[in-house]
C-alpha cells in the first residue's frame, strides 16, 4: 500500500489546489481524478499498481475535497477541468493519460474537451456518462433525495477516528471486509479536533457537481467530442453494493450509442468502492486499461 511521497500546492483560481505524487514520478505520467466526496487516499492501492506497470503517478484533492477543501466556488466540471489543467501546466506533465473515478470521470471529460491538448488517453472508472433518473422524475425532484444520505454524513461529528472508521466498517459496500488501506482513507478524511471531527468535503461543492452528473451539457458534448476510443468500466454491483451498480446495463443500452468512441468493460463481482478500495480490485481496473506488469 503506498502512501504519497510528495505534496504540491498548485496556484488555481481562489487559493491552491493539492496535488499528491505516489512513488518516485518515474515514468509515463498519469494524472488520477477521484469521486464526488473522497480525496487522493482513494488511490492508494491503484497507484501501486499503476506504479508496477511503469506510470508516474498524481493524484489530486479537487476543489471543496481533502487538502483542496477551503478553495472556493465556483464548482463544477468546466472549473475542476481548468483547475487540473493547471496541475499539468504547473508539473510540466506531459500529456499524461487521466483516470477518473466516478465523479472524477466526469471531471477527465470536461478536461479532455476544454484541454486536449494536455492530456493523452482518458478511462471512465464507473463514472463520467450520465447518470439515470427515475422514470416521470425530474432533477430537481430527485436531488433532495439524493444530497440526503451526503448531508447527513458531511455534516456529523465524529468524536474520534476509530467512530468514523466504524461507520465505513458498517457501509454496505464494505460487506466482504475492512481492509487495513481503508483506515488511511477514512483518517485522511476528517478534519478538525476530537470529539468535533467532520469529514473534508465541502457540502456546497459536492451538491453542484452532483448536478453535472445528469446529462449536464458540457458532460454529454464532452463525451459526443471524444476523437479515439475511450474505456469505461463498469462495475456489477454500486455504490451501496447494490445490483445492477451505477450504470445498470438497460441505461447503458440507451445512452453508448450516443457515445461511439466508449468500449465498455464489465468487471463482475466487484462494487463501486471495492474497484479502488480493495487490492485485487484496484488490480483488476489497471490491468483492464494497460495490461500486465512490465
Amino acid at each position: 500500500m503506498s502512501l504519497p511521497t510528495q505534496r504540491t500546492l498548485i496556484p488555481v483560481l481562489g487559493g491552491f489546489l493539492a496535488v499528491f505524487r505516489y512513488g518516485d514520478g518515474v515514468g509515463e505520467p498519469v494524472l488520477l481524478v477521484h469521486g464526488v466526496t473522497s480525496s487522493n487516499r482513494a488511490f492508494q492501492l491503484f497507484a501501486d499498481a499503476l506504479i508496477a506497470r511503469g506510470k508516474a503517478v498524481y493524484a489530486v484533492d479537487l476543489r471543496g475535497r481533502g487538502d483542496s477543501n477551503t478553495l472556493p466556488g465556483p464548482f463544477g466540471m468546466a472549473q475542476h477541468a481548468h483547475d487540473m489543467a493547471a496541475v499539468i501546466e504547473n508539473l510540466h506533465l506531459i500529456k499524461p493519460d487521466v483516470i477518473g473515478h466516478s465523479m472524477g470521470g466526469f471531471v477527465a471529460a470536461a478536461l479532455h474537451e476544454l484541454f486536449p491538448n494536455l492530456v493523452n488517453e482518458i478511462t471512465f472508472v464507473d463514472g463520467g456518462l450520465p447518470l439515470p433518473l427515475p422514470v416521470g422524475v425530474s432533477l430537481e425532484q430527485a436531488m433532495p433525495f439524493i444530497m440526503e444520505y451526503v448531508s447527513k454524513r458531511l455534516t456529523t461529528e465524529f468524536e474520534s477516528k476509530e467512530a468514523y472508521r466504524e461507520f465505513w466498517r458498517q457501509h454496505p459496500a464494505c460487506v466482504d471486509g475492512w481492509a487495513e488501506v481503508l483506515n488511511e482513507y477514512a483518517d485522511y478524511d476528517l478534519r478538525g479536533v476530537a470529539p468535533h471531527l467532520k469529514p473534508a468535503s465541502n457540502l456546497a461543492a459536492v451538491e453542484a457537481d452532483i448536478l453535472e452528473e445528469y446529462g449536464h451539457e458540457l458532460n454529454v458534448r464532452a463525451l459526443q467530442g471524444l476523437t479515439k476510443q475511450s474505456i469505461l468500466i463498469k462495475t456489477e454491483r454500486g455504490l451501496f453494493n447494490e445490483e445492477h451498480g451505477v450504470y445498470p446495463m438497460d441505461w447503458l443500452d440507451q445512452i453508448l450509442p450516443l457515445y461511439p468512441k466508449i468500449k465498455l468493460e464489465y468487471l463482475a463481482d466487484y462494487n463501486h468502492y471495492e474497484i479502488m478500495l480493495e487490492k485485487s480490485g484496484a488490480e483488476k481496473v489497471a490491468q483492464i486499461i494497460y495490461g500486465d506488469c512490465i
